[in-house]
Parts: structure tokens; sequence; C-alpha cells
């Protein structure tokens, strides 16, 4: 049963995830975009949903390890060595890992700097380098999606 609860928590979390990197590109900007106020509410947005986002991460990360553990599989390093499906799960860790790597980038040095920026000039060249970071963070949290499903199939053979 735990192992079905931690299953369950992973996919609503990953949902929450990509459904937030998915919600401020398609509504919350194109809804600014003419708000005399859209800096602010940006920011706000922004820090928002850092708070929840790395509460995600984390507990994404708990379950995932739970999910791995519940499965029954070796809970070890080398396991990610030895098989396809442990191959596949190496994967899943490394992707993981850029997307935290990307998000602290993202959410603590290029974020706070583009705002600034944006709030003295309508031109901000980290503007740019943190929309890429999120697009390239919402690809690869959609190449980690994909490598779950075909884990959650038991691999490319299963």
């Amino acid at each position: 049963m735990l192992y079905y609860i931690s299953i369950f928590l992973h996919i609503i979390l990953a949902a929450f995830w990509i459904g937030g990197m998915l919600f401020l590109p398609l509504v919350v900007l194109p809804g600014l975009r003419q708000h005399p106020d859209r800096t602010a509410i940006l920011y706000q947005t922004g820090v928002k949903f850092r708070f929840y986002g790395w509460i995600v991460l984390l507990l994404l990360l708990i379950t995932g390890l739970g999910n791995w553990y519940f499965r029954g599989l070796p809970f070890e390093f080398s396991f990610l060595f030895k098989s396809e499906y442990g191959t596949l799960l190496g994967y899943k860790l490394l992707l993981f890992s850029c997307v935290l790597i990307i998000s602290a980038v993202h959410d603590f040095y290029i974020g706070e700097k583009a705002i600034g920026q944006m709030q003295n000039s309508s031109k901000s060249r980290l503007k740019v380098i943190a929309r890429w970071s999120g697009r390239i963070n919402l690809l690869l949290s959609l190449c980690i999606a994909f490598i779950g499903v075909v884990l959650s199939r038991g691999g490319w053979a299963g």
C-alpha cells in the first residue's frame, strides 16, 4: 500500500511541477502583457511558485527514492549500471539533478537579477536567459515524466 501511495503522490507532485511551469508562460504572462504592475505581479508570482516548487522538488526526490525502495529494487548506486531498467532510472536521476541545478540558478540568481533589470529597462538580457532556463527545465521535466512512464511499464522491453 505504501508503494501505491508513494506512486500516487509522485504523479500528483510531477503534475504540479510541470503544470506550474506551463501555467506561467501560457496563462500568467499573456494575461499581464499590458498590465502596469506586470513586473511586480510577475515577481510575486515567481516567489510564490518558487516556495511551493522547492517543496515539490524535495517531495519528488523523497517519493522517487521511496518508489525505488518500495518496488523492491536494489537500493544501491551500482544498480544504475547493471540493467536497462537501472540505466533508465539513472538517466531519470541525472535529469532530475539537472533540473535542481537549473532551478537553483534560475530562482536564486538569474530570476532575481532579471526582475531588477526589468524594473529599470524594458530590455533585459537576463530576462531572455531566465525564459530559456525555464524552457529547458520544462523540457527536462517532460523527459523525466516520459522516462517515469517507461519505467512504470517495466522498461523498454516490458
